[in-house]
């Protein structure tokens, strides 16, 4: 698997979740599983996916990342 930079974005506002991850299908399938029961690390996503429903988001690959990089990627709010 290759690393990817990817977004969730809001199709209402517009507004992203920026994050990255090895295997991106994992990834997704892991944050709609937490965000379904309730318990996204992410409050902001949490309440944007409450109030708008699973239907108004999408998972995009941004970019994909050399994997003989050594990077650390931070993920914030």
């Amino acid at each position: 698997m290759e690393k990817v930079i990817y977004q969730i974005r809001n199709l209402i506002n517009g507004k992203l979740y920026i994050g990255s991850s090895k295997n991106y299908k994992r990834r997704w399938k892991e944050h709609k599983r937490v965000l379904k029961i309730k318990k996204s690390p992410s409050s902001i996503l949490q309440r944007a996916w409450d109030k708008y429903g699973n239907e108004n988001f999408v998972f995009e690959i941004i970019d994909y990342i050399d994997e003989s990089l050594d990077m650390i990627w931070v993920e914030e709010e």
